[in-house]
């Protein structure tokens, strides 16, 4: 089965929208899809940008998107009161999961998401982490102590500097065998692109 790589940020609003579409979009179009957090600051601080709405003038179109967006995929959605914050410790703990089971860590990925966009939780809290943690069943005090190791640290790190030489600037970062497409509205655009792929080698 192909695959899609994802990449995203724990903070970022539209990385949370598209992670609530990647499920039904897997199914759909029969692809394996990568989930893969980095730490979208590293890029912000090679290509000089800002959080979105930090930014003058976009940040209120930004800000006006998001809700937009988030009401046509009927998604839950708020900007958090500590919007954005440096997703270390979800990210981390992501990893760790996901040796032990990527399929659990797609779901506390989801969590994370949800507390975050959905219910104005702050993700900057451990506690918080550690409680969507205990949601899925996940021993927290072995979490507390994976997110400290220096394994996990380094894995972090490798992933977000594997992002970034393959081109992701943004969040949520999706690439196809190479092709690379940025945004939760490039979702459509990227299904039709593996279609036509697979077409062709078909024919």
């Amino acid at each position: 089965m192909s695959e899609v790589r994802f990449y995203f940020d724990f903070s970022s609003p539209y990385g949370y929208l598209a992670a609530e579409r990647m499920e039904e979009f897997e199914s759909r179009v029969g692809v394996k899809v990568i989930w893969r957090p980095f730490m979208i600051g590293a890029a912000f601080k090679q290509t000089g940008q800002s959080p979105l709405l930090e930014q003058p003038i976009r940040g209120d179109y930004f800000r006006h998107d998001m809700e937009r967006c988030a009401r046509a995929q009927n998604t839950p959605f708020c900007i958090p009161p500590n919007f954005p914050y440096s997703a270390l410790m979800p990210t981390r703990a992501f990893y760790w999961l996901e040796s032990r089971s990527p399929a659990l860590a797609r779901k506390f990925a989801k969590d994370i998401y949800r507390g975050y966009f959905a219910d104005g939780l702050d993700m900057s809290n451990p506690e918080n982490v550690l409680a969507a943690a205990t949601r899925h069943s996940i021993n927290p005090g072995e979490m507390r102590a994976a997110v400290e190791e220096q394994r996990w640290k380094s894995h972090t790190r490798d992933i977000t500097d594997e992002a970034i030489e393959m081109g992701a600037f943004g969040s949520p970062f999706f690439f196809y065998e190479g092709e690379p497409f940025f945004g939760n509205d490039r979702i459509d655009q990227l299904e039709q692109w593996i279609k036509l792929h697979k077409s062709r080698n078909d024919s």
